[in-house]
């Protein structure tokens, strides 16, 4: 029993010295400080006010109105009560319009035909053609979807006054028209705006970029000036890594407690960013993936000599982070390969998990995979982690006894 008390207190003196080593080196450097302040907050609040009008609207194309019938100038209209496009009209020829075009001064061209009154009023069908500049998926779903809505729209009108001129009620010539209707509702992004979608993801992949870069550096410092031994000296000792490693993820998970809270209730308020969780779910979630990151960063932190290969590290690795994170693209599209490969990788449960809280408002059972997943991380890199920690010292204790000899 005494045997036991002797260890607990030596593991615990060395955890709070673990502890106030790491806060000490954190704070006293300058480059980590502005990391935690320039990626934690201000890229988020910048990365939100570009986003914050949600929805592109007034999507300039031009409108080459090859009729000129009053029927032309009806469909013009209705096309102009879009709020997603702004007709341009002032086109004599489409050969003008696809200048514009081609210097980007218009993102959609819509022809109406020669005829096109003429041949409604005859019952001949008739045909709207669109060009739309789909480089940019956003404004070719605007223009697409409005001249479409539109389009629908005067259709309707048509058949309708067809359906009256023989004599039908405007119900019975509505029914007519529409014997199945349909309804459609938005669920949790009601308003399909980007900043939406986007901002609870990237909150989620800069807590593991910043977290991180973060030991990174102070690791590839540690590299560098040959003093884990003296900052730590009970790690080579009998049971001395599991304390020190935990005193260190301590220090990363306190500082997020902070943080966390800080960006949702403020960059989200601020920006009308929804959140439909409570913040302890938040936090009880958040738990396991500050610890996966945490680890994870730790033990990759070993194959870092200098302080600047972390930055290199990240330059490297965040473009490929936020391609596997779903963001750009959905997961389950991935080849199996890849699909494999972010299932090791923190953000990929955590984004998830963390979207399904704060956006589409599930209880915690209903994230609980995502949570177990995350334990199941942390362990793995736990142990990865402790045996990083030890080949370091290790490798610094020998390092240390040639230099002496």
């Amino acid at each position: 029993m005494k045997s036991f008390y002797k260890k607990y207190h030596r593991a615990k003196i060395s955890f709070w010295n673990s502890v106030a080593t790491e806060w000490n080196a954190i704070k006293l450097d300058k480059a980590l400080v502005s990391t935690f302040l320039s990626v934690a907050f201000i890229i988020l609040i910048v990365y939100t006010y570009l986003y914050s009008n949600e929805v592109v609207k007034e999507v300039p194309i031009a409108i080459v109105n090859q009729d000129a019938s009053k029927t032309s100038r009806d469909y013009i209209s209705m096309l102009n009560t879009s709020k997603g496009i702004d007709t341009k009209t002032n086109y004599a020829d489409l050969q003008e319009a696809k200048q514009h075009f081609y210097s980007n001064k218009i993102m959609g061209v819509v022809i109406i035909p020669k005829n096109f009154g003429k041949d409604l009023r005859r019952g001949r069908q008739t045909t709207i053609t669109t060009y739309a500049d789909a480089s940019n998926m956003l404004f070719y779903k605007e223009v697409i979807g409005d001249v479409t809505v539109a389009t629908g729209y005067f259709n309707a009108g048509i058949v309708i006054k067809k359906n009256m001129a023989k004599g039908n009620s405007i119900a019975q010539a509505k029914a007519n028209y529409t014997p199945v209707q349909t309804v459609t509702t938005s669920l949790f992004n009601t308003s399909s705006g980007y900043a939406t979608y986007l901002i609870p993801v990237l909150t989620a992949l800069i807590v593991q970029l910043v977290l991180l870069m973060a030991i990174g550096i102070i690791n590839g410092t540690r590299h560098e000036d040959n003093n884990m031994l003296s900052n730590f000296p009970r790690i080579l000792h009998k049971g001395g890594t599991i304390p020190v490693l935990l005193g260190k993820s301590f220090v990363y998970t306190a500082l997020f407690s902070i943080i966390l809270p800080i960006q949702i209730g403020i960059v989200y308020t601020l920006f009308s960013i929804p959140v439909r969780s409570s913040l302890w779910m938040v936090y009880i979630f958040s738990l396991p993936y500050l610890l996966a990151v945490v680890f994870f960063g730790i033990a990759m932190s070993s194959l870092f000599k200098r302080r600047e290969d972390s930055v290199v590290f990240i330059v490297l690795t965040s473009i490929p982070s936020l391609m596997l994170s779903g963001l750009s693209f959905p997961m389950e599209g991935f080849p199996k390969f890849y699909q494999y490969i972010t299932q090791t990788i923190p953000s990929t449960p955590g984004i998830n998990g963390f979207v399904k809280l704060t956006q589409m408002k599930a209880s915690f059972s209903e994230v609980s995979p995502e949570w177990n997943h995350l334990w199941l991380l942390a362990l793995i890199y736990f142990v990865l982690a402790t045996i990083t920690l030890k080949l370091q010292s290790t490798k610094e204790r020998k390092n240390i006894t040639k230099k002496s000899l």
